[in-house]
C-alpha cells in the first residue's frame, strides 16, 4: 500500500489519532490547499490541468503492484478522484472497474472543466474503464435526472450501474440495495463487475450521520456495510487505488456562483467542525484498518 494524504483544506488535520496512524504508516502528505482553492465544487479546465500536475509532483501516483491509497478531505472535492483515477490508467492499459459509493452519483454533464457532480463522466471517458458502479445513492439527484443534465446514456448503455440504497424515484427502485441482505447484496455486486482490476472512491456522504458528517446531504448506509462491501471487493480483485472523500470542513468560495450554488444543494445548518472532525476520524481509522489489512 502506498499512502497519501491531501490536504486540499484542514479536514484531516482536525484528526489527530488519524493523522499519527497514517504517518506510522509512513504517508505521503501534500499541503495542496492553495492549490486546490480554485477546485471547491468545479473547477474550470485551466485550474484542473495545474492542480493534474501538483499531483504527479506530489504525492505516490503509482504504487505498480500495490494500491495507492488516498485521503483527501470534503466532498467537495469528490471530482479529484478523475484524476487520480487518470493517473492509475496512465500505468497500464488493463481495463478496470471505478466501485463508486455516494449518496449522489455524480454523472451530470458540464462543460469546460470539472465539477464534483460531473467527474464520473470523465472517469467514463478513460478506455480502460470500462463500468462505474454507484453504490448507495439516496438523494434527490435520482428525481427527474434528464432535467439536471444525468448522462443517462451511460446508464442505457451499461457503462453507469446504479445501485441505490433507497431510492427516492420508483424509477430506480428495482436496483435499492437497503433492503437486501448483505450477502444477496454481495453476490449481485460481484456479478456487476466484469474486470479483475477496480478502483475504489468512496464519499462518506453515502453514510448515514452517525458514520459521518460532510458538506452535503446525506445517505442511509451504516459503516458496517460500508466495510463488508469494501472487505468484500478487495478479497475478490485487485485495487489499483483507493480514495476517500465525504470529510467536513467550513467552505471558503472562491466567488459568488459557487456560494449561490451551495444554497442551492448544500445544507444550509453547518455543523459544529471539531464534532465533525471526531465522527469523521472513527470512519476513516476504520476504513484504514480495512485497507491496510488487504492492500
Amino acid at each position: 500500500m502506498y499512502l497519501n494524504l491531501l490536504h486540499v483544506d484542514d479536514a484531516l488535520k482536525r484528526q489527530a489519532l488519524f493523522l499519527e496512524q497514517c504517518r506510522g504508516l509512513q504517508a505521503r502528505e501534500s499541503e495542496a490547499a492553495e492549490a486546490a482553492a480554485g477546485l471547491r465544487l468545479w473547477g474550470k479546465d485551466a485550474a484542473v490541468e495545474n492542480f493534474r500536475r501538483h499531483l504527479h509532483s506530489s504525492l505516490h501516483c503509482n504504487g505498480g503492484s500495490g494500491t495507492v491509497v488516498t485521503f483527501m478531505g470534503s466532498g467537495d472535492f469528490h471530482h479529484i478522484s478523475a484524476l487520480l483515477i487518470g493517473m492509475m490508467a496512465e500505468s497500464s492499459d488493463a481495463p478496470l472497474t471505478v466501485i463508486h459509493f455516494d449518496n449522489h452519483p455524480d454523472w451530470v454533464h458540464f462543460s469546460g472543466g470539472l465539477h464534483c457532480g460531473s467527474w464520473v463522466n470523465r472517469a467514463l471517458a478513460l478506455p480502460q474503464v470500462k463500468r462505474v458502479i454507484t453504490i448507495g445513492a439516496c438523494s434527490r439527484d435520482l428525481r427527474w435526472p434528464e432535467w439536471k443534465r444525468a448522462n443517462l446514456q451511460a446508464l442505457r448503455n451499461g457503462k453507469t450501474i446504479l445501485l441505490p440504497w433507497r431510492s427516492p424515484s420508483q424509477r430506480f427502485r428495482a436496483r435499492d440495495i437497503g433492503g437486501l441482505e448483505r450477502d444477496q447484496f454481495l453476490n449481485l455486486l460481484k456479478t456487476l463487475i466484469p474486470t479483475r482490476n477496480v478502483y475504489i472512491t468512496i464519499d462518506k456522504d453515502v453514510l448515514s450521520h452517525e458514520g459521518a458528517v460532510t458538506n452535503w446531504d446525506q445517505g442511509q448506509m451504516d459503516v458496517g456495510t460500508l466495510v463488508a462491501t469494501l472487505r468484500f471487493v478487495l478479497a475478490h480483485h485487485h485495487a489499483v487505488g483507493i480514495d476517500v472523500t465525504g470529510d467536513y470542513s467550513r467552505p471558503h468560495y472562491p466567488d459568488m456562483l459557487r456560494k449561490l450554488e451551495t444554497l442551492i444543494d448544500q445544507p444550509w445548518r453547518q455543523p459544529d467542525a471539531d464534532h465533525a472532525a471526531n465522527i469523521n476520524q472513527k470512519s476513516n481509522l476504520r476504513l484504514l484498518e480495512c485497507i491496510s489489512e488487504a492492500a
